[in-house]
């Protein structure tokens, strides 16, 4: 019997110990990532396309610079503050989950402070789309992003954070996380329907296909 309490009392000291372990490890992390972020946000320049990354998705907006601005739309003056344009969850600018930003109604262009989005996220910028589009002006993207707040709606397929960053940098309204889900979905129904075609016409119809369909994707 002693024995027994004795191993209990081990595995009970030794999850204690593991837990405590753990939870200085990730406050020494959620330090690393805010002094990073803090350095980080020094180095934005207007125009930026800054991502957010999360769990399952990133979240994407424009650096703008700090600005307090007040904007008339339909008669009704709209207060907005902060240095990170973004298609966000209202009323504020924190705390984003998935579940409640697919929400239309409850999403709108919003100002939000860049420590506020970036909460435990690293953020870092995205430019990679530069490659293939010529981005705009620095002016010009802040303008955009600033002539769209307070326009509400969301549509995940169509009209996500992303697409507004893009839309704002490129005049292109296009998200790399969409195009990626369906790049997958049609990979695997191309190679599903090639090996049941027999008819090589087929197989050669069904390969022009497919390419212009990824053409129409990211070249629309």
């Amino acid at each position: 019997m002693e024995d027994l309490v004795r191993i209990l009392c081990q595995h009970v000291f030794a999850a204690i110990n593991d837990m405590r372990n753990r939870t200085s490890q990730q406050v020494a992390l959620d330090k690393a990532i805010l002094n990073h972020n803090r350095r980080f946000a020094q180095l934005l320049d207007i125009g930026d396309k800054v991502q957010f990354p999360r769990q399952i998705y990133s979240h994407y907006g424009i650096f703008v610079g700090r600005m307090n601005v007040t904007i008339e739309q339909d008669n009704i003056e709209q207060q907005f503050d902060g240095d990170i344009a973004h298609l966000t969850d209202l009323p504020t600018a924190q705390d984003l989950p998935f579940k409640v930003s697919i929400r239309p109604e409850n999403n709108a262009i919003q100002l939000g402070h860049f420590m506020d989005i970036a909460d435990k996220s690293v953020a870092l910028k995205n430019h990679e789309l530069d490659r293939i589009y010529l981005p705009l002006p620095n002016e010009v993207i802040r303008a955009k992003a600033i002539e769209k707040l307070g326009d509400v709606g969301y549509n995940l397929f169509f009209g996500n954070c992303e697409h507004f960053a893009n839309y704002c940098r490129y005049n292109r309204s296009i998200s790399n996380q969409v195009l990626n889900v369906f790049a997958k979905i049609s990979y695997g129904t191309f190679w599903i329907s090639f090996y049941l075609t027999k008819d090589n016409v087929n197989k050669f119809r069904l390969i022009l296909l497919y390419f212009a369909f990824k053409y129409r994707m990211y070249f629309n």
